[in-house]
């Protein structure tokens, strides 16, 4: 019996996950055998700050969930000044059975087609854990220039939504 009230709990507490808005973000480090940037180097979650920040953490079997999204994004790249604006894609790689080598492989073609995009890989779902994200999907959290989240997403896109967070977007980078 204890041992199913654990395991729902534990289902439920990752339905409902919800990064704190009410303070920066916890800093962390994504290295070693724990991930880093695509290219190898230690990633460190400061980087986030000075900057308005996409940051899109994506289970790779939850890409398509982003697939309505993509014209905002590219919207973003064309339109938005990179001085005060940056683009993360962190995978977590621990919620996928897919093989982190397949998986890298792949990311080979997007880190080129989309160079002011930064991809980072998290091997050890650090910033589940860290930030309290949903597991296992697509989230979309927008970071002011001082930190703070002020948008967080999960999952499936609205059109309204979509246009909710390019109004806050181009608003913040002003």
């Amino acid at each position: 019996m204890k041992k199913t009230l654990l395991l729902l709990t534990l289902v439920l507490s990752t339905l409902f996950a919800e990064v704190d808005t009410s303070k920066p973000l916890p800093t962390l480090v994504l290295e070693g055998s724990n991930g880093g940037y695509y290219s190898g180097e230690a990633w460190d979650s400061n980087s986030l700050k000075g900057k308005t920040t996409m940051l899109m953490y994506v289970d790779p079997d939850e890409t398509s969930r982003g697939e309505i999204f993509k014209p905002t994004i590219e919207g973003f790249e064309r339109d938005l000044d990179f001085n005060k604006f940056q683009i993360f894609v962190i995978i977590n790689l621990n919620a996928t059975w897919k093989p982190d080598a397949i998986i890298k492989n792949m990311m080979k073609s997007k880190v080129d087609t989309y160079p002011k995009r930064t991809y980072i890989l998290d091997a050890s779902s650090v910033l589940v854990k860290g930030w309290n994200l949903p597991d296992d999907a697509y989230n979309t959290i927008i970071i002011n220039d001082k930190g703070r989240v002020i948008y967080q997403h999960k999952n499936d896109w609205t059109k309204d939504e979509i246009k909710k967070v390019d109004t806050l977007v181009r608003a913040h980078v002003q």
